[in-house]
């Protein structure tokens, strides 16, 4: 009977593991980018929350508009981190590089999105620009730091892409 136990034990703890690897495995913690694609790993370090996060950006010459917000209109947390991702096919370019440029907009008060990306002056707050020339296959760190009163900065962080 004892050997019994151990065995029904030993293959308990077996499939436990076996399904934590594989829920793991599913459900990474951290985006895992395609050789085709460029992720943005977008850190929020804000004194308050914000309504949405609104973004004009520019591939190789090519100007196009996104943004994130909440699906249930809820504000985006000041220490939250939102990832973004684009292909070559979407962003219109076959090399294996990118030049980009993006200008972010902080929209401090949740509002419907639209899609032209037009939101009152009075709840906008205009971030400075950064550009790089982007690797496809890797995923970039930017940070978005400060607040309404104070203004927004936004940098782009060095990434351990190994």
């Amino acid at each position: 009977m004892n050997k019994k136990k151990i065995v029904i034990t030993a293959v308990a703890i077996a499939a436990v593991l076996c399904m934590v690897i594989l829920w793991k495995w599913l459900n990474p913690d951290e985006y895992i980018v395609k050789e085709d694609e460029i992720a943005l790993r977008i850190k929020l370090d804000l004194k308050e929350d914000i309504g949405l996060l609104v973004y004009d950006y520019t591939a190789n010459g090519h100007d196009f508009g996104g943004g994130v917000s909440n699906a249930d209109k809820s504000l985006l947390k000041h220490d939250e981190v939102l990832t973004s991702v684009w292909n070559k096919q979407e962003l219109n370019c076959h090399d294996d590089k990118v030049d980009l440029w993006f200008r972010f907009r902080i929209i401090t008060e949740y509002t419907d999105p639209t899609f032209a990306n037009f939101y009152p002056e009075e709840i906008t707050e205009r971030c400075n620009e950064i550009a790089w020339t982007a690797d496809f296959g890797k995923i970039y760190d930017i940070k978005i730091s400060g607040s309404k009163a104070n203004g927004y900065t936004v940098t782009v962080e060095p990434t351990n892409n190994e």
